[in-house]
């Protein structure tokens, strides 16, 4: 009798476990299927400029395999709510699709022309808030460029290999994106400020949402930013309006389902690994030790502890119940 319960007590267990960690599932925008071959996308602006087009693809490492499309006017319109025109899109990318749980990873290559506004940092957090999760990615340029566009060139390339991504989610991404930049350009010249407090402070929020399945409220999501900028040291640094922008972007993307069902769960583990990249980074690390020398203190990890409690506490109730129901 003793045996059959605890079997009983293991299998209710996996059930809770499976019903907390796997919820419905939702259908994804992109499928999971990683791509036999890479899509090389060009601006619009090298397609009559063969001498440029050349250089970015020694940049990008592109191969004669590749798939190649171009990166229009229309394209930034459709995918990111913004006005443009063809001849001056001028960054490109190279994307692999890669397997499920195989990670983001991004690199910017500044040999040639220099990505002025975007950070890399930013890029990753603003392609999770697309739902784009398990990727190689290479951004490059002939020339300096401000790099806002390139956003625009990732999601034409899931199109050519036949995959849809969700418009919606794609804005709220570049929205989010302008206020990062937006943000850092108000607060370029304060004294301990950095970009990577700031991603690091609007990735933490979005995981700390997802824990809570995308379920939360305009006071809390406000309460859930306000102490992540506490965490990173930028307490008296972000302004009220600004709190405010970087509300309404969590906010929205809460809506258009980017925290709940299944996507949850993938934020919560690339938040994790995301973050955990980003405070090893030097521009961390010096933003870290100037904030110190403020008398500021920044945590180093991404705190999810609060969502395995749960868990933990869940498991703790029906072991409890189902004790007392035996007794």
């Amino acid at each position: 009798m003793k045996n059959m319960k605890l079997y009983i007590l293991s299998i209710l267990s996996v059930l809770l476990l499976s019903t907390i960690l796997y919820p419905k599932h939702q259908a994804q925008a992109v499928t999971e299927e990683a791509w036999d071959n890479a899509v090389t996308v060009y601006g619009a602006a090298l397609e009559n400029n063969p001498s440029a087009k050349d250089t970015t693809s020694n940049l990008l490492g592109s191969k004669n395999s590749d798939k190649t499309t171009y990166v229009n006017a229309d394209d930034l319109n459709k995918y990111l709510n913004m006005q443009s025109s063809n001849d001056v899109l001028k960054s490109s990318i190279r994307i692999t699709k890669t397997s499920k749980g195989s990670g983001l990873n991004l690199n910017i290559n500044q040999d040639q022309g220099k990505i002025t506004k975007v950070t890399e940092d930013t890029y990753k957090n603003a392609l999770m808030t697309a739902g784009i999760k398990d990727a190689d990615v290479t951004i490059a340029s002939s020339e300096d460029v401000t790099g806002e566009s390139a956003l625009a060139g990732v999601y034409k390339a899931f199109e050519a290999q036949g995959e849809s991504v969700d418009s919606s989610r794609t804005q709220v991404a570049q929205e989010e994106l302008s206020t990062i930049n937006q943000i850092s350009d108000e607060n370029s010249n304060q004294e301990g400020f950095s970009q990577s407090q700031l991603n690091k402070t609007i990735a933490e929020s979005k995981q700390a949402v997802a824990e809570k399945s995308g379920n939360v409220t305009v006071n809390e999501i406000t309460n859930i930013v306000n102490q992540k900028i506490e965490d990173n040291g930028l307490t008296n640094i972000i302004s009220d309006n600004q709190i405010n922008m970087i509300v309404n972007v969590i906010d929205k993307a809460q809506q258009d389902g980017v925290f709940s069902g299944e996507n949850a769960k993938d934020f919560i583990n690339n938040s994790k690994d995301y973050v955990n990249d980003l405070v090893k980074s030097d521009d961390f690390k010096n933003a870290k030790k100037n904030a110190e020398d403020l008398g500021n203190n920044i945590k180093d990890k991404l705190q999810d502890e609060g969502f395995w409690d749960k868990i933990v506490n869940a498991i703790k109730d029906i072991f409890n119940s189902l004790t007392n129901l035996f007794k």
